[in-house]
């Protein structure tokens, strides 16, 4: 069973048993779900959910679980941009305890969320902390999650232990994330993100909407002096919120390009001697 330990504010720790090389573990990654929004796909979010809890993947959200545009004095509101069930005096209380209550069914399977511009924004303007109410009400209801801030490390580390009950051999692989702060993909963009997190095997960001996997081959000099070369992997995890539909709208007038929908599957094994093997593949 994988366990979650909280170091600091700004690092979370997946701890996971396991006894053989040739079992991978799969984790579900996703950003921009905008959940509140009629126009999140929250049938396209609710599948891969459903498949993260059937793989025993944990989820881990990176920013802008919810849109929070329509309250009474947020000048980006509109109309035809809030759902029904969203409408009273206590716009926040509703939206709020609605996202709770809609990721309760996967309370077991999500165990992060990490703030994005638009929960960074109500905070600023509001003093209300989106996500820390959320994860508080589901908390209630029995999940594990944590919340983090826009941007942090996740550990995955692979503990194998001894027939006395003793820790053997551990392999870890670390993610450092960002919410989001250059537009576009590219080996560039990857490589900045790189810069700022050395110590990272795996890179994420969300907000600009796309969806990319970079490859980053990279060299590494084993205390022997074996030269090797290790992939380090830029991600970026694209969106639920589906703005293009229709060939209407603010997103179509002022961004064009349509989003691909959707997160990331990450597969990780440990390995005796080359630490842990990292793929990953779009949610489809």
């Amino acid at each position: 069973m994988i366990e979650l330990k909280r170091h600091s504010d700004a690092l979370l720790e997946l701890r996971i048993p396991y006894t053989s090389t040739t079992k991978a573990f799969d984790f579900f990654l996703a950003s921009d779900i905008h959940l509140d929004n009629p126009k999140c796909n929250r049938k396209l979010l609710a599948k891969h959910l459903d498949e993260a809890a059937a793989k025993n993947a944990p989820a881990l959200f990176f920013g802008d679980v919810m849109c929070l545009m329509q309250s009474r004095s947020d000048k980006r509101g509109s109309k035809s941009s809030i759902r029904p069930e969203h409408i009273g005096d206590n716009y926040f209380d509703l939206v709020f305890n609605e996202t709770a209550n809609w990721f309760s069914n996967w309370k077991d399977t999500i165990v992060m969320m990490s703030d994005g511009n638009h929960e960074t924004s109500i905070l600023n303007h509001n003093e209300i902390n989106p996500l820390e109410n959320v994860t508080r009400l589901m908390r209630e209801q029995g999940s594990k999650v944590h919340h983090m801030s826009y941007q942090g490390f996740i550990h995955f580390t692979f503990i194998q232990r001894n027939p006395d009950g003793s820790t053997g051999k551990t392999r870890r692989t670390t993610l450092a994330f960002h919410h989001g702060a250059w537009s576009g993909a590219s080996k560039a963009t990857g490589q900045k993100y790189f810069n700022i997190f050395p110590q990272a095997q795996i890179v994420l960001n969300g907000h600009n909407h796309e969806r990319s996997i970079i490859s980053h081959p990279a060299y590494n000099i084993s205390a022997n002096g074996t030269q090797t070369i290790q992939s380090r992997w830029a991600l970026q995890s694209g969106t639920y919120k589906e703005e293009f539909k229709g060939g209407t709208g603010f997103a179509v007038e002022k961004i064009v390009m349509p989003k691909s929908l959707g997160g990331l599957w990450l597969r990780l094994r440990p390995r005796d001697s080359t630490g842990v093997e990292i793929t990953c593949e779009p949610a489809t």
